[in-house]
């Protein structure tokens, strides 16, 4: 069976090679760059308000009256200690 060819995958992982390479392969070094970038960039970034969690009571809806399972009992097929 041949290995499928993805294109985008390989011009990426060269980009990634590239960047790695100009930077010394060291992450501080590159993580540096992206986050100069990232300040110059003219449009900024987007913050956007977190998520509202759904609440406790959403969550148990119809469960919270149940009661838990019945106790169980020893049957004659096991002795008792």
């Amino acid at each position: 069976m041949t290995a499928h060819r993805d294109l985008i995958v390989e011009e990426v992982r060269k980009h990634r090679a590239a960047i790695a390479a100009e930077h010394g392969n060291r992450l501080e070094a590159i993580l540096a760059a992206f986050q100069r970038e990232e300040a110059d960039w003219p449009a900024g970034t987007v913050s956007r308000p977190p998520k509202v969690l759904a609440t406790q009571m959403s969550k148990t809806k119809g469960h919270g009256t149940r009661r838990p399972n019945k106790r169980l009992h020893r049957t004659a097929a096991r002795p008792v200690p």
